[in-house]
This record gives structure tokens, sequence and C-alpha cells, in this order.
């Protein structure tokens, strides 16, 4: 999960860049062209310990398609409302809004998940702490009119859902046939919610923007596949306690790509929503 966040840190900063001129629909159906065929290619090797005999269509079989629709419909909002967000925000300011994301996942997980996932009374003030935390991050914006953050957020309760939807495929599917279809359903969507918009056909960008958004898509590509094998493996919200790496990596990347540092009432905001994160998984993994 580090390193899927590791991968999804460099997405969103190629994101941010060609943000400056296509819109997030836009954004979302070159990134989905592009995963789609490199997630088809993974599909086409087989995992260890499976027999190549199997072939290919049983590696893109989808046992629970209702989660899987479900995951398609929650991680196409999240990345509509993160792409729009990532517009507006800083990469560590969006990293650190996002650090939610592991309560939201805490408190959902008893009721996607099952009730061995139930959380105790304390997480309900660890969420509260987070929300402050994250309104703090808002705040300024709000002042003047910028609405950036409330699309993070929202992108950050959808993003939570999606997730636990991967967890719930990850019992029944093969990680890499749930990455294609998740692609190819985004692609779908967001094209056809494009053109419903403009009444017209997605034009091709120019060339000077194919190279981010091959960067968009190749790192869109393994940041997925190695969120699922992740969440194949381990309970849902440690899995999201990993990318706590977050802020780092968008720090870093303010730093030595766009110039730019978090504003002190961000970062006080950030401590407090990923402390209550951090205390979430400590109390869990006791």
């Amino acid at each position: 999960m580090v390193l899927a966040t590791l991968f999804f840190t460099i997405m969103v900063g190629a994101v941010k860049t060609v943000r400056q001129e296509l819109e997030a629909l836009e954004v979302i159906v070159w990134r989905s062209a592009i995963s789609a065929p490199l997630a088809f290619l993974m599909c086409l090797f087989p995992r260890r310990g499976t027999a190549v005999e199997d072939g290919a269509a049983k590696v893109f079989a989808i046992k629970a398609r209702r989660v899987l629709t479900l995951r398609v419909l929650l991680g196409t909002g999240a990345m509509v409302c993160f792409f729009t967000s990532a517009k507006g925000l800083a990469l560590a300011d969006l990293s650190i809004l996002s650090r939610l994301q592991p309560i939201v996942i805490a408190v959902l997980a008893p009721f996607v998940l099952g009730a061995a996932e139930r959380s105790p009374a304390r997480i309900w003030l660890l969420l509260g702490a987070g929300l402050f935390g994250s309104a703090m991050i808002i705040g300024p914006g709000l002042e003047v009119g910028n609405v950036y953050g409330l699309w993070a957020l929202a992108a950050t309760v959808l993003s939570a859902g999606a997730h636990l939807a991967v967890r719930r495929l990850g019992a029944t599917d093969d990680p890499r046939a749930v990455v294609f279809w998740f692609q190819v359903g985004a692609c779908a969507i967001a094209f056809s919610a494009y053109y419903a918009i403009t009444g017209d056909w997605i034009a091709i960008p120019e060339a000077r923007w194919w190279p981010w958004l091959a960067t968009v898509g190749i790192f869109a590509t393994l940041g997925q596949i190695a969120m699922t094998f992740a969440y194949k493996t381990e309970r849902a919200s440690r899995v999201a306690a990993a990318s706590y790496a977050a802020p780092l990596f968008g720090l870093i990347a303010d730093v030595f790509f766009f110039e730019g540092w978090p504003a002190p009432l961000a970062l006080l905001g950030g401590i407090i929503v990923t402390a209550a994160g951090l205390a979430l998984i400590w109390r869990r993994a006791e």
C-alpha cells in the first residue's frame, strides 16, 4: 500500500499538470483508455500457483458483479471529485485532507465487511477529530470562495467506499481482473457523462499533454494493482493506514516540482487528521 501511495502521488502530480487545460472527465477517459490495455496485458500472465491451462477467460471472470459495479461507481465518482480538487489544491494539502479516509473506512467496515470489523465508541471521537482537522484545511479556502477542499472531502468519502468494495472483491476475484473492469467501467461512465454534459465528442489532446497523460495512466494502473493486492491480503483498516505516507510524498512533490508549501493552518489540520488516523490504527493493532 505504501508503494501504491507513491504511485498515486506521481499520478496526481501529472493530473495537476494536465488539469491546466483538460477537464476532470477528460482526464478520467484518457487515464482509463491507457490503463485498461495495461491491465488487460497483466491479466494474460498467469499468477504463481495458478494453472496456465485455466486460460485468460477465467481470469477476466468476475463472481461478485454487484460489488464490482459498486466499486466502479464509487471509484469513478471519487476520481471526478479528486481530479477536480487537484486543480485548486497543493498536493500536500490534498494528501493531508485525504487522510480522513482510514477513519471513514474503520467506521463503515463493520457494516460492509461484517461484525469482525466493528469499532468501539472511541472511533467516533477520532472521526470527529478527523472532521475538525479537515475543516481547518478547508476553512481558509472557503473564506475566499475556494470550494476545492469540499471536492477533496467528497473524494475521500467516495474513495473509502470504493476501497471497502475492493476489500470485499479480494475474497472472490482476481485483483488484476478487478483493476481491468474498473478501468473499462470508469472510461465508459466518464465518456458518457462528458457527452451528456457537453453534447460533443472528447477532443484528442495536444501532443504536449500526452507524456503527462501516459504518466497518469501508467502509474494509476500500477497503483491500482498494488492497492488491490494489498486489500486482498490484509484487513481494510490496516491497509488504509499504510496510505499515511501520502502527505510526505505530496509535500516532497510540491516542494520540488510545484514550489509550494502547505499553509500553516492546513498543516495543523493535517496533524490532527493524521494523529486521529494513527491512533485508530494503533488501537486496532492491539
